[in-house]
């Protein structure tokens, strides 16, 4: 057996470590086009920061590769997948055959179209290299485009080393798909008394600058800056995918099965590239974020060597607070759909508490919790993790789950009456210990 991974990152790393639990001695090559390995894209924010070393990024070993046994081929692109002979294709002429291929490509920072957007000193935050651009990028000025994830943790970074920031984002409110607006406004200020001047609502029109970004033009205002960071979004690397005749979903990404497997059989996908069942939505979705992606990986590779796993299907988890100073989780769905989109029969309930400085909100779609808002006060975040992963029905117990003192043995009735899904050793032993 032959293994080949294309992408070096969580869903390759996690898939290696799986393949490797069955299989030792088969030879497994990686291929990534990013030099620097072994690295947690999520932290890139701290580095730009300066609250930690380029040491300190990375989530696995450096002799990560050599205790696995895997021949790595950093910097080095894949250019090209012949399903017929199956062989990949790299940069430099070389071909290279596999009997599995796992495609953990990852996801393209998205760039508007903005005229202007080729100035120098404007740069998306996806690689070690961006983050090494950003970092030595000089001037006082910054400007972050995009207020998801990223771009709150970008001029936070940008910020603490000193320069004045504005945050720009076209839509309502900051972290648009991650909160509601309610939960947005308490983040908002928490961004706001940092010293971040926050615009939402509009529109980067275009940039101007001889050579070198001077200023960003909206629709209502001129904003100078010495440096742009564009943070608006992630879509599928599926550019090698496109050529080689491997099923695309209707969302853009590799549709894959319950084994991870592509509409081609030995080839295989996982992570941010794939569209995979969202327990929540009921239907596939690209969860583009790092523990789908490490879960992801972690079935395609045990079944790349011959042990039949499925991926049950996961949701969108976020957390904010680490870097704002409010800790802030969002799971699942967090807007009720409305009853036009319903289908027939399906209801949707939210369920909110509001202090100053806290919010928790609860959606439920026909009785079961789907999503959840967690600020100020996210002890229990744990625990609804568990019941939207279980699709149990919670519409009896609302009260118990909106209570400040809420615990894991309040939900011990619930647990037993749906005794079937919580089928784990430990569900078990505190079932049996409680009795």
């Amino acid at each position: 057996m032959r293994y080949v991974i294309i992408g070096g990152s969580a869903a390759g790393i996690s898939a290696i470590e799986a393949i490797r639990s069955i299989d030792r001695e088969s030879p497994l090559d990686l291929f990534s086009d990013e030099a620097t390995p072994l690295f947690s894209r999520v932290l890139l924010p701290y580095y730009i920061a300066e609250e930690l070393s380029k040491p300190l990024l990375n989530f696995r070993s450096g002799d990560f590769f050599e205790q696995n046994r895997v021949t790595p081929h950093l910097g080095m692109r894949v250019r090209q997948i012949s399903i017929d002979s199956k062989t990949v294709q790299t940069q430099n002429g070389d071909s290279q055959p596999f009997d599995k291929l796992l495609l953990a490509t990852g996801g393209n920072p998205i760039v508007p179209p903005i005229p202007g957007i080729e100035k120098e000193g404007i740069s998306t935050l996806k690689t070690m290299a961006d983050a090494e651009r950003i970092y030595n990028l000089k001037g006082r000025k910054a400007v972050v485009i995009g207020a998801g994830s990223v771009g709150v943790e970008s001029c936070i970074s940008l910020r603490r080393r000193g320069m004045e920031v504005t945050l720009l984002e076209q839509l309502g409110h900051v972290l648009p798909t991650v909160f509601d607006e309610e939960a947005a406004s308490i983040i908002r200020k928490r961004i706001e008394d940092l010293g971040i001047k926050t615009i939402t609502g509009e529109k980067a029109l275009r940039f101007t600058g001889n050579g070198w970004v001077k200023s960003v033009i909206t629709d209502n205002r001129k904003i100078e800056c010495d440096m742009v960071v564009i943070a608006v979004g992630v879509k599928p690397a599926i550019e090698l995918v496109q050529t080689a005749g491997i099923e695309i979903g209707s969302l853009g990404g590799i549709r894959v099965n319950g084994r991870m497997m592509t509409s081609v059989p030995d080839i295989y996908a996982a992570g941010d590239v794939t569209e995979t069942y969202d327990i929540t939505r009921d239907s596939n979705w690209i969860n583009a974020i790092w523990p789908c992606a490490v879960e992801q990986g972690r079935i395609a590779g045990l079944n790349m060597a011959g042990r039949e796993a499925l991926y049950e299907g996961s949701f969108r988890r976020n957390s904010i607070g680490n870097f704002i100073g409010v800790p802030a989780i969002s799971m699942g769905l967090t807007q009720a759909e409305t009853c036009s989109s319903c289908e027939a029969g399906e209801t949707f309930q939210e369920i909110k508490r509001r202090t100053r400085d806290t919010y928790m909100k609860l959606i439920l779609k026909n009785g079961r919790l789907v999503g959840a808002i967690l600020v100020g006060q996210i002890q229990k975040a744990g625990l609804f993790f568990v019941l939207i992963k279980k699709r149990i029905d919670v519409s009896d117990y609302l009260s118990v789950l909106m209570s400040r003192d809420l615990n894991f043995m309040n939900l011990l009735p619930l647990i037993r009456r749906n005794a079937g899904r919580f089928t784990e050793t430990e569900y078990k032993e505190i079932m049996d210990t409680m009795l």
